[in-house]
């Protein structure tokens, strides 16, 4: 695993991405020093480590890839104490990549999020792809529904006039819904 680290990680977190953004992903992956085969590369050597019995497991699986965390908290998430780590990825200078840990150092979700002391962005009706994420869209729409849509790379916020589609979440798609098909 060595030689694996926060710039191959934000590289395979473009993978996904490119199903709804191509042309960002391929931009992200130019301004990092790569290229298309080696955005793939990082993302196959990920999916490997994932699924080898070899590999270390849970948090400590992202240590060896992303070194120690920057930042550690614990949070109360109901009746449960779980520990929140955040790191800085080279691409998104105000994002973090944020692991929820629970018992025995299990990683309970990941994501991108606002990295602490971030102002969070002003949304307008229609928010571009990549300008916000997940919670930033509490604020902008207090009522909307957040929609797990059972794949584990993304996450759907609908409004009552829009879908929108984050993968890692990170906003990827604004779909209007307000007019007919």
């Amino acid at each position: 695993m060595y030689g694996f680290a926060r710039r191959e990680f934000t590289l395979t977190l473009l993978r996904r991405m490119a199903d709804y953004q191509p042309d960002l992903v391929k931009a992200a992956y130019t301004r990092l020093g790569a290229t298309k085969a080696d955005y793939l590369k990082a993302f196959n050597r990920w999916q490997t480590m994932q699924h080898s019995r070899r590999a270390p497991g849970g948090l400590d699986l992202l240590v060896a890839v992303l070194g120690p965390e920057d930042h550690r908290e614990s949070v109360r998430i109901g009746d449960v104490t779980a520990g929140v780590a955040h790191w800085r990825l080279p691409l998104w200078p105000d994002l973090r990549w944020q692991a929820i840990i629970g018992a025995a150092n299990a990683v309970i979700d990941t994501t991108l999020v606002r990295a602490p002391g971030a102002p969070r962005p002003r949304l307008p009706e229609n928010p571009e792809p990549w300008s916000c994420v997940v919670a930033d869209t509490r604020e902008r729409w207090p009522d909307a529904r957040q929609i797990d849509p059972d794949v584990p790379t993304r996450w759907l916020v609908e409004t009552d006039r829009h879908r929108l589609w984050f993968t890692h979440g990170l906003l990827q798609l604004t779909e209007d819904t307000s007019s007919p098909a």
